[in-house]
């Protein structure tokens, strides 16, 4: 076996993050019962393959960490052997890989240690990619390159395919990490632990990101419906203020409509707004852990600390996984803030139409609630000059009259001349008006 084409302590893992439940998809699914997750049993792996099983909750999400590194007998494995170990951890994840388990994201983590100094880490970072098959989806090394440097007395490699479309085509994350071959077996396993501890949170906060973002692009396609309906609704409210004759039925049923559509596009945009909320959140947080990660690099020194530090930083400066932070700052978070301002005007142009149609029904309301009170005064005129005039004929009854005929003349009398009281208030008050 030639031991460049090996490495001591070859081991992978797997982080796989159950995040929680995006706004949008909780208030469109709220009346479904999601079902009871499965997670595979935590503890170490069983014989004869070194490793463990560890699940934990990790801020509002839950991890599950699986971490193979085969048989433990072999200290110097060629990195051939990944094939297998990945479909190991595979086999041991299979119960959240199932799509009905709901939203679960994965990171990978190889990590090793070089055998001798002559060994190019580059060459076999290359090598290692071509190990892997995730969901159908090979590597592509000069594509999917994000990130590399050093860090720890290592050589890193960050490796990232983001989702395609609105997250049909699942993408991957890689890490590779290949440690100096001068550190001793105690020494690595505190700087290994170190990384683990830190790349969990990394992991985490990356998820997040993207995943906010793919909510985003299904907010957006969701808010196209709507959107195309802000138009239809400005011109109807238009064509109702224009209009000399009003319907008030039709106009309060346009009125419903619009507050429909109103609160549907606002719904929709405040979660499109959240989703860009909880990128800048989780890249502040991305961006402090790596600043932690540095400060954990620094302190545990290395050979030439000063150049490694220096080694860990890019040609302006920052720190070589920040790369995917500002990745997502100019992409992601630009993208919604653009999607935000030429959708949020159609929010506008809604609640001004339902104000002045609001205002027009308002004023219609009106105008009926004086007609009705009109007629009810005019009717009122009518039925009190009959009834004064029937109460002082019937009181001063002329006599040697017949009292059913007078009664009858009496009724008719007062109800024409009431009536007739009743058109000379109608003239007289629209005169007046």
């Amino acid at each position: 076996m030639d031991e460049q084409d090996c490495l001591r302590f070859l081991t992978l893992d797997r982080f796989l993050y159950v995040l929680p439940e995006s706004a949008a998809e909780s208030a469109s699914e709220s009346g479904k019962t999601a079902p009871p997750r499965e997670f595979p049993p935590a503890g170490k792996l069983p014989s004869p393959l070194d490793g463990y099983i560890r699940c934990q909750e990790i801020q509002d999400s839950q991890l599950v960490q699986i971490d193979c590194s085969g048989n433990p007998s072999q200290e110097v494995k060629p990195f051939q052997d990944l094939v297998t170990l990945q479909k190991t951890v595979l086999h041991y994840s299979e119960t959240l890989d199932n799509p009905s388990q709901g939203n679960v994201e994965s990171s990978w983590l190889v990590w090793g240690q070089l055998m001798v100094e002559e060994q190019s880490p580059l060459g076999l970072a290359k090598t290692i990619c071509t190990q892997f098959n995730f969901k159908g989806t090979c590597p592509n090394w000069q594509v999917d390159l994000i990130a590399k440097g050093r860090l720890l007395g290592a050589t890193l490699y960050e490796l990232w395919c983001p989702p395609q479309g609105d997250g049909e085509e699942p993408g991957y994350h890689l890490l590779i990490c290949l440690f100096d071959c001068h550190w001793q077996k105690g020494e690595l396993q505190k700087r290994v632990g170190g990384l683990l501890k830190h790349c969990q949170f990394l992991f985490l906060y990356h998820h997040k990101v993207v995943w906010a973002f793919q909510n985003s692009r299904r907010l957006r396609e969701s808010l196209q419906q709507p959107s195309r309906m802000v138009p239809q609704v400005t011109n109807q409210s238009l064509a109702r203020l224009e209009t000399s004759a009003l319907n008030l039925t039709e106009l309060q049923d346009h009125l419903r409509q619009s507050l429909t559509v109103l609160a549907v596009y606002g719904t929709q945009l405040n979660y499109l707004q959240e989703q860009r909320y909880t990128i800048e959140i989780n890249l502040e947080n991305y961006d402090k852990r790596v600043l932690k990660l540095a400060g954990l690099g620094a302190e545990s020194g290395s050979k030439a600390p000063e150049e490694e530090v220096r080694g860990w930083q890019g040609q302006d400066g920052s720190l070589f996984l920040n790369n995917f932070s500002q990745f997502a700052r100019e992409k992601y978070l630009r993208q919604i803030e653009r999607d935000y301002s030429s959708l949020s005007p159609g929010l506008l142009l809604v609640e001004n139409s339902i104000k002045a149609v609001e205002s027009l029904n308002q004023i219609e309301q009106t105008r009926s609630d004086r007609r009705l009170n009109t007629t009810l005064t005019i009717a009122s005129v009518g039925v009190a000059t009959s009834a004064v005039v029937a109460t002082v004929v019937v009181a001063e009854p002329p006599p040697n009259r017949d009292r059913l005929e007078f009664h009858v003349t009496t009724i008719i009398g007062s109800l024409l001349l009431g009536g007739l009281m009743s058109v000379l208030a109608w003239k007289l008050w629209f005169k007046k008006g």
